[in-house]
């Protein structure tokens, strides 16, 4: 009795240069004479048209019938001041800035950023030590390039170093071995330490890296590292010199800092380190108080100029100045409101007169139509009546004279 298992594999799926993710799904069946017969049963192609995958280089792709997944990565991508990264998120890709740079494609720095400083060319502060190590000299020490030579500086380097390193991890350099000479043997090193971008670091390595390095090497237990690193011959400190300081403070390091890297920056001091200082901050008054000053590392100071729907201010610096449509809106919204306003006044006015007027016509006759009815009606006067008849009268008697 025979039996066939059958085996599913799928392919890694490839992007095609038309935009196309292509993968093809094959089934492999082993056969009773042996052979193995593979049967492609499913291919998938997804098209690419969105215009947020334009420039990647790679994909990752997630189906329920299968597993496979490959990193999305960007090509192309506009960043001047950064790195590239895809943003699963966003579903595009975006600029991962430096620290101390900003902006869509990192091309705006901060108002103070990292110096560069050519550490090789500082001059060291460097200690002189010698050791006496109790064991025979050998005339190939006379030459520092033959093997016995390199095998015991090997040696004495390593155990130098943790110790001269422990005195100042951030400003130690190297330790070398300069001279093997006779009298058991008198190894002559010096240990450098590097001036660092810190006032406060300078001033410990020029006065107290001196006391702190020699309370090292001169314990008694670290020679007993050194003597067992020997074979147990005893080790002396026989001398310890430091050589004068050639960087006095923070400002001798002046000659050595550099901020050509960024457009317009100047090297200053500050918080007792040198800096990178931009444009911006030189001179603050780059914009004229009417915009927002950046630093583009690359060409220098740039202004966008602030403007509302009222005023609005241009030019490379902001330096000039125009009204807004929002100012004529209000002014000729204003002139409006005001020439309407008038034209009311004198409609009330006109309206007013003439309502006066009629008001002075029909007073005035009232007041005539009152009089005549006052003097035609009055009949309060109490003297005599004169019905008419002039003259004064005396009544006689008939028959009598």
């Amino acid at each position: 009795m025979s039996s066939s298992i059958e085996q599913q594999t799928t392919s890694i799926p490839t992007v095609t240069p038309t935009g196309k993710i292509e993968s093809t799904v094959s089934t492999s069946t082993p056969t009773t004479n042996g052979e193995t017969r593979t049967t492609k049963t499913d291919q998938s192609t997804t098209t690419i048209t969105s215009d947020k995958y334009r420039g990647l280089t790679k994909f990752t792709l997630y189906s329920p019938s299968t597993n496979y997944s490959f990193s999305l990565k960007c090509k192309d991508c506009p960043c001047i001041g950064g790195t590239c990264k895809f943003n699963v998120t966003l579903g595009r890709c975006h600029c991962q800035c430096q620290d101390f740079v900003f902006g869509d494609v990192c091309t705006f720095g901060k108002n103070d950023t990292p110096v560069h400083i050519d550490t090789g060319a500082i001059p060291t502060r460097k200690a002189n030590i010698t050791l006496t190590i109790q064991i025979t000299f050998q005339p190939a020490f006379n030459n520092l390039s033959s093997p016995q030579s390199l095998k015991f500086i090997e040696k004495l380097e390593r155990e130098l170093e943790g110790l001269c390193k422990e005195a100042d991890p951030e400003t130690f350099k190297k330790v070398q071995v300069i001279k093997l000479s006779s009298g058991s043997v008198v190894a002559e090193s010096v240990a450098e330490y590097i001036y660092p971008n810190n006032e406060t670091q300078i001033q410990f390595v020029n006065t107290q890296l001196d006391g702190v390095l020699f309370n090292i090497l001169n314990d008694t237990s670290n020679l007993k590292n050194i003597s067992q690193a020997f074979n147990n011959s005893a080790v002396q400190l026989n001398g310890f010199t430091f050589q004068l300081p050639e960087i006095t403070n923070i400002t001798d390091l002046k000659p050595f800092v550099n901020c050509s890297q960024f457009a317009n920056y100047t090297a200053e001091i500050s918080n007792g380190q040198w800096q990178c200082t931009g444009p911006c901050k030189t001179n603050p008054d780059y914009c004229h108080q009417h915009g927002e000053c950046h630093n583009n590392i690359y060409k220098g100071p740039t202004c966008r100029c602030f403007e509302s729907s009222l005023e609005q201010f241009y030019g490379p610096q902001c330096d000039l100045f125009r009204r807004g449509p929002g100012f004529y809106g209000a002014l000729f919204g204003s002139l409006a409101a005001a020439l309407l306003l008038l034209i009311i006044i004198v409609i009330a006015v006109i309206v007013k007169k003439r309502h006066m007027s009629i008001w002075r016509r029909s007073n005035s006759y009232n007041r005539r139509l009152s009089a005549f009815e006052e003097d035609f009606f009055d009949f309060s006067d109490t003297g005599d009546h004169n019905l008419g008849f002039a003259g004064t009268y005396t009544s006689k008697v008939l028959g009598h004279s």
